[in-house]
């Protein structure tokens, strides 16, 4: 097939090429310029980013020695409380304090109906007054015994001799047998008459005795008819409260009812469970003649207590042992009350005390060197609540010295090595950055 030559394919296919070969030419200069400017342009310098410095407060610590504190709720009681019952049967007169008084030991509280007794007691008096004189009459009785005994012998005597006479004379046939025999009778008459007076002469002692204790039974009742009388006047056993009061006027009571009930406040003590291991402490320092104190504030005053003792045993369904801290007689608290105490444990060693917030982890302070944080591992000793009511940790380490300056901020981004600006703080600062860093959480 023979091929055609065609004049516009030709121009058409020289105008695509032109406009190829233009594109790349084109593309070229554009990749050139685009090089020329990065060669020739200007070198750019890196920014450094300024560190942040981390606003915190200070405090420059010096380790010493200090008593840990524990705080302890327990509850206020008596170690001896009375119930006083009524000794009588009687009618209540007479109320004279009301419950929750404050009484003095022998002061009169209730006084009972005593017409009653005082009956009693006449009665008794009079029963005392027959024992004794039956008493007497018994031994006047015996008196007059003993001296008639003395005539009995003498006619018992007298009678022998004159039986050994008539005798005598019968043996001689001097008298008939009819007088020798009233001679014996008389002796006879007259030897038992002495027999019987003897006789009741050796009974005397047990009248007597029996005497004695009728007179000593009258005389016991009657004794119990004065304390009877006495038992109308209710009286205080010892200074302290009334904690309860079942009768009033006008009451008929009987012998064993309860009247009232006072609380000794000499025994006054404040009864806290402490831990086990916290009380052997305690009790190694009473041993040794340490006294333990603890403290208390009521109705904004400060008590002081000290500890007077500790339960041998761990109760069932504590797990604390008891402590028993004795209170001032003149307390103002109420019995039953709970009271919060703060106790003071034997003293510890090379202790610092820092805000609560101010341990990281239970175990870690920071202190700042040349305005940067160092870590530094602590252990926990206790805490401690001074007399301003601030609470505070006690912590320990061989790497704290005098002079060293903690971080006492509470500041969640704390490590080793961090920017800090330190200020020095104070109390109320304190706790405001305290505040300040907690928010930030």
């Amino acid at each position: 097939m023979n091929r055609q030559y065609f004049p516009g394919r030709t121009l058409a296919r020289f105008r695509y090429l032109g406009a190829k070969a233009a594109g790349g030419l084109v593309f070229g200069m554009l990749l050139l310029l685009s090089m020329l400017v990065v060669a020739t342009g200007p070198n750019a310098e890196p920014v450094e980013r300024a560190e942040r410095e981390w606003p915190v407060s200070y405090r420059e610590v010096s380790p010493s020695a200090m008593a840990p504190t524990i705080q302890v709720y327990g509850k206020l009681e008596t170690d001896q409380s009375a119930t006083l019952r009524a000794g009588v049967t009687a009618t209540v007169a007479t109320v004279l304090r009301r419950e929750g008084d404050w009484v003095e030991a022998g002061e009169s509280l209730i006084r009972l109906d005593d017409a009653e007794v005082l009956l009693a007691e006449q009665s008794a008096r009079a029963a005392l007054a027959r024992a004794e004189a039956a008493l007497r009459s018994i031994r006047n009785e015996h008196q007059l015994a003993r001296d008639l005994g003395l005539h009995h012998e003498t006619q018992a005597q007298l009678a022998r001799e004159k039986l050994q006479r008539f005798e005598s004379l019968h043996k001689k046939s001097m008298i008939a047998d009819a007088q020798l025999d009233d001679v014996r009778h008389e002796a006879t008459e007259r030897a038992m008459v002495l027999a019987q007076h003897q006789s009741r002469l050796l009974d005397f002692p047990n009248q007597e005795q029996q005497a004695e204790a009728a007179v000593a039974e009258a005389a016991a009742r009657f004794g119990q008819a004065q304390l009877d009388r006495q038992h109308t006047d209710i009286r205080a056993p010892f200074s302290g409260r009334i904690i309860a009061l079942d009768v009033a006027t006008g009451d008929r009571i009987s012998a064993g009812s309860p009247l009232l009930s006072v609380a000794d406040y000499d025994g006054l003590q404040v009864r806290a469970p402490i831990p086990v291991d916290v009380a052997q402490r305690l009790r190694r320092s009473l041993d040794q003649g340490n006294p333990v104190v603890a403290a208390t504030t009521v109705a904004g005053e400060r008590l002081g207590f000290e500890l007077q003792g500790l339960a041998g045993e761990v109760k069932n369904g504590q797990s604390g042992i008891d402590a028993f801290f004795r209170v001032a007689p003149d307390s103002v608290m109420a019995l039953g009350a709970v009271v919060n105490l703060t106790i003071a444990l034997p003293e510890e060693a090379n202790v610092v005390a820092l805000p609560i917030h101010a341990v990281y982890d239970n175990n870690r302070v920071y202190r700042i060197a040349d305005n940067r944080l160092q870590a530094v591992e602590v252990e926990r000793v206790g805490e401690h609540l001074d007399d301003t009511g601030s609470y505070r940790v006690l912590v320990r380490s061989p790497a704290l010295g005098r002079g060293d300056q903690l971080l006492v901020s509470q500041l969640p981004t704390a490590m080793s090595g961090l920017l800090v600006k330190p200020t020095l703080a104070d109390g109320e600062l304190t706790s405001s950055l305290a505040g300040q860093w907690s928010s930030w959480q």
